[in-house]
């Protein structure tokens, strides 16, 4: 006799059983999922018209397709949140919940874990991941001259990487053009002349970006030479056309059309902020008349409108899905512009409040025309949803098999997405979201009485629960501090934890949130023995 599964439990998986089960098959998509680094909800002109940052790639993304007003990653910060893109699981089923940054000793997905490209490549998808992975790796080392110290092997293959979490194709930075190592790893290869390769030193704040030739960052470390932070958005475009070039090819010869499944991660807007002149022949430094971190989200859009070209060119524009979010929430650096990132919510980048996790979220299925799309051109929903419930969407979509130890925490948005659920009918009735480790929610003086939400995992981070309109705030202790009902108070302005008709209502959602925490170790044996 199976276990007793919880409520909330039961409700994830229930979506996932289902697969649109009574209905027609649906085509297989194309898929292009397109996440940008660390741009807010304020930063495209179609979430906020009073923004001052030309993004017409995205905006005209939302008019030809959907636009999600209440989408959130599950961290407010890089690691955490693109462990959840990759797998659809909250950041604390992997390795560590605070997500894995080095490129060292493994990466945050753990043994019997599946990724995206896992998924869709056992459904039949020719698999692609681009651009920035941030989970962590494992890069081989070698004997050095130090017996305690081993150096890297750049001659051999990652031990661990996109090729072990199941992607056909790869073209990566592990941490981003922000970090060390400054390089591109082809199918887990450096794609370059090892030999010249050499480790660059820290550089001191008082050596200006200008000196280094745009090379590198300040954080130091193995790199390339030739390396230059500012070609990453050309880079990429260059190795997703041949890819579109060779899956054609492949289909011609096997004589069957295979889709695919592109996951691609921009460079814009995260640092360092060195946008190109030009990506293809279009401006972008300077475009956004405002700093180099607004010209990087001007960076972010120019590669999305290159990347919907290349679809055009071959045919492919109507055949393929297309996704546009963020990988966690913007920086308000430019508020003395008058650009807003977070257009108007509180925190930004890194707090468990509304701006450090709520994102932009477009989706495209279609020609752009009311008779020729899927996607209701120019539709808007208001429904709770999650970034990481693509996962499950591009497996139903894909006629993915369900299995209950994968995709844990993602809910399928397909019937949302083709219009046969509206805003009246809820995706998701709870979702979790995380801090930057190490920060606490800072509201001022701490709530009176502090109720502890039950012996939940300490990962010295704050967490938010929402359920329905409804916010739980903890901190890094796990005790609560704040509950805002966000459809009267978006801005998180009005804290009603003392409240006394909300006493039943904090006491609730506190033991739902201890529940949903508690649940980490549940799931197949080979991730509990594996997980540390």
């Amino acid at each position: 006799m199976k276990p007793h599964l919880p409520l909330f439990t039961a409700l994830l998986l229930a979506p996932l059983a289902e697969l649109h089960a009574a209905d027609a098959p649906m085509p297989k998509p194309n898929i292009l999922f397109v996440i940008t680094d660390d741009i807010g909800w304020g930063d495209f002109r179609c979430y906020n018209p009073d923004g001052k940052i030309p993004t017409p790639a995205a905006d005209k993304l939302a008019a030809t397709g959907m636009r999600f007003t209440d989408a959130h990653t599950s961290g407010a910060v890089c690691a955490p949140s693109r462990y959840s893109l990759l797998t659809g699981n909250y950041p604390w089923r992997g390795r560590k919940p605070e997500g894995v940054w080095n490129f060292t000793g493994g990466s945050d997905v753990l043994p019997g874990q599946k990724t995206v490209g896992a998924i869709l490549h056992e459904a039949g998808y020719r698999t692609a991941l681009y651009g920035k992975t941030g989970i962590g790796a494992d890069c081989p080392t070698k004997p050095g001259k130090n017996p305690k110290k081993p150096e890297f092997d750049w001659t051999q293959p990652l031990l661990e990487g996109p090729v072990q979490w199941g992607f056909d194709y790869s073209y990566v930075l592990l941490q981003g053009h922000q970090g060390a190592p400054y390089m591109f790893f082809e199918n887990g290869r450096v794609d370059g002349d090892v030999s010249k390769i050499v480790e660059v030193p820290r550089v001191k704040d008082d050596v200006s970006k200008e000196d280094l030739g745009y090379k590198i960052m300040n954080r130091g470390g193995p790199s390339l030479p030739d390396w230059d932070c500012r070609q990453v958005g050309e880079s990429l475009l260059r190795k997703t056309e041949t890819f579109l070039d060779a899956h054609a090819a492949s289909n011609k010869a096997e004589g069957r059309e295979r889709p695919f499944y592109i996951h691609l991660s921009t460079a814009g807007a995260h640092t360092p902020y060195m946008p190109p002149d030009t990506i293809r022949g279009t401006a972008v430094k300077g475009v956004s008349g405002m700093t180099g971190h607004t010209d990087m989200v001007v960076e972010a859009d120019v590669v999305v409108g290159k990347l919907v070209e290349l679809l055009e060119r071959r045919g492919l524009l109507a055949d393929t899905l297309i996704v546009l979010t963020s990988d966690n929430g913007g920086l308000t650096h430019e508020r003395e512009f008058k650009h807003d990132a977070v257009n108007g919510l509180r925190g930004s980048k890194g707090a468990v409040w509304e701006g450090g996790h709520r994102v932009p979220l477009i989706v495209r299925w279609g020609d752009g025309t009311a008779s020729g799309s899927k996607i209701a051109p120019g539709s808007v929903r208001h429904q709770l949803v999650a970034v990481h419930d693509l996962v499950a969407s591009f497996a139903e979509l894909a006629g993915a098999k369900a299995d209950p130890d994968q995709m844990r925490d993602s809910i399928s948005l397909v019937s949302v997405l083709t219009g046969k659920g509206g805003d009246d009918q809820p995706v998701r009735q709870t979702l979790l979201s995380q801090s930057v480790h190490g920060a606490p929610a800072k509201i001022g003086p701490a709530a009176s009485p502090i109720q502890k939400a039950g012996a939940v995992p300490d990962d010295d981070m704050a967490h938010s629960l929402r359920d329905g309109a409804w916010k739980l705030v903890f901190n890094t202790q796990n005790e609560v501090v704040a509950l805002f009902n966000l459809a009267a108070d978006l801005s998180e302005k009005n804290n009603l934890i003392n409240a006394p008709e909300q006493a039943t209502r904090v006491d609730r959602m506190g033991k739902l949130y201890a529940e949903i925490r508690q649940s980490k170790r549940s799931g197949s044996a080979a991730m509990n023995d594996e997980r540390k």
